[in-house]
């Protein structure tokens, strides 16, 4: 076995000298010392060196002008244009243009162009065009236009185009296009296409397209649409859609639609369960009536409307056990005197039973109830109140009729 491996070097180290079939380990004084062993058809007429046809174990040599395959790597000083495969690594000193397979890493000291593939690491010094996959990453230090593959992290100074990782994609200045990241995507500039990943998007200058994750987005100008769980910029102007939304600089005239919107602007425009301005006022209410005999809720009074969460006890009455509920309400108020309001708003009930459902109530209810109500300011601080309305309840199981009556409560105003 030994004999044989040694005659097949030695004609392999003849055939590598002579004019047809062979390179020079030097086949020019720019060319660094390094290993070739290698078959190789190769044009030395001109400069630098073109290599035709490269079939080897390693191979250190000029420019590839066609089909270079090496069990172990292949390291062109200048050119690779065609089909570069290597078992380790393929490096190509300036540009790569055609195909590039490898089993760790490719390699290209300024710019790559066409189909990359690496069992890990694709690296460009300048730019990546085309279709780049790596099992681990891609990383450029311009641009990757195209289409960008990776297992876990894309790196580059841009991204236009298609750019797909496990873990996150992360650009020093912008990206454009459709930008997915497993965890994250992190734009040091801009956002101009889409961001989607499950847990963060975050564009350090603007958002000028569609960030949509799991649980938060961050830009300092959002001029698109955040869509997430929380959604937060310095100054909004186009829509941020989620449970939170919040933006903390005036001059934000968009659009914020959720649970619960903050913004320091007063003329921005929110649709939402809470909505929270400079001008917002938050108070507490206490009351009673022959719905809830006892409730304690938060309002948050705007110019000209109000929402209202709270909580509620003996919905089923006073002679039965203890049953509880939950309730949102919205309205609108008009004010007319300095200490006299007018309103009318709209409630909605989640009812828990509790104990009650072992005697013949159902264990969950819901109730619709409109009302109209007069409030009068005592002192800034402290006010008091009088409802008036019409209740419907119902069961969730079904939505049978359960009960129906005019409700009546009256409280207090704090704050």
């Amino acid at each position: 076995m030994k004999r044989t491996f040694i005659s097949a070097f030695l004609l392999g180290s003849i055939l590598a000298g002579t004019h047809l079939s062979a390179q020079e380990t030097k086949p020019a004084s720019t060319l660094k010392k390094g290993p070739n062993v290698s078959l190789n058809i190769t044009n030395k007429k001109k400069f630098p060196p073109r290599t035709y046809v490269n079939l080897g174990l390693f191979s250190n040599y000029s420019c590839l002008n066609g089909l270079g395959i090496n069990a172990i790597s292949s390291l062109q000083h200048y050119n690779s244009y065609g089909m570069q495969i290597s078992g380790f690594t393929n490096v190509s000193g300036l540009k790569s243009t055609g195909v590039q397979i490898s089993g760790i890493a490719n390699v290209t000291g300024k710019r790559a162009c066409g189909f990359i593939l690496s069992g890990l690491t694709n690296v460009t010094g300048t730019s990546a065009y085309g279709l780049s996959i790596a099992g681990l990453g891609n990383i450029s230090g311009g641009d990757i236009k195209g289409v960008g593959i990776a297992g876990l992290v894309n790196v580059s100074e841009d991204t236009r185009g298609l750019a797909i990782s496990g873990l996150a994609n992360v650009n020093k200045d912008i990206q454009a296009g459709l930008i997915i990241g497993g965890l994250m995507n992190v734009s040091g500039n801009s956002s101009r296409g889409v961001q989607l990943t499950s847990l963060l998007n975050v564009s350090g200058k603007s958002n000028q397209g569609w960030q949509l994750a799991g649980l938060g987005n961050v830009s300092v100008e959002n001029k698109g649409v955040q869509t997430a769980l929380l959604n937060y910029s310095v100054t909004n102007r186009g829509v941020q859609l989620g449970v939170g939304n919040v933006n903390t600089k005036n001059s934000s005239k968009g659009y914020q639609i959720g649970i619960v919107n903050v913004s320091t602007d007063s003329t921005a425009h929110q649709i939402g369960c809470i909505n929270l301005k400079p001008q917002t006022r938050v108070q507490m209410l206490v009351s009673g009536g022959n719905a809830n005999k006892a409730s304690l809720s938060i309002r948050f009074k705007n110019k000209y409307t109000y929402t209202q969460i709270g909580t509620g006890a003996y919905y089923l009455g006073v002679d039965n056990k203890l049953s509880v509920t939950g309730f949102y309400r919205a309205g609108v108020y008009h004010s007319l005197t300095d200490k006299l309001d007018l309103s009318a708003d709209l409630g909605y009930y989640h009812i828990e039973s509790l104990e009650n459902k072992h005697h013949g109530y159902p264990a969950r209810l819901y109730a619709i109830e409109p009302r109209i109500s007069l409030e009068y300011s005592l002192t800034k601080k402290f006010g008091l109140f009088l409802a008036g309305g019409y209740g419907w309840t119902r069961t969730y199981k079904g939505n049978q009729a359960f009960d129906k009556k005019m409700v009546i409560e009256a409280g207090m105003v704090l704050f």
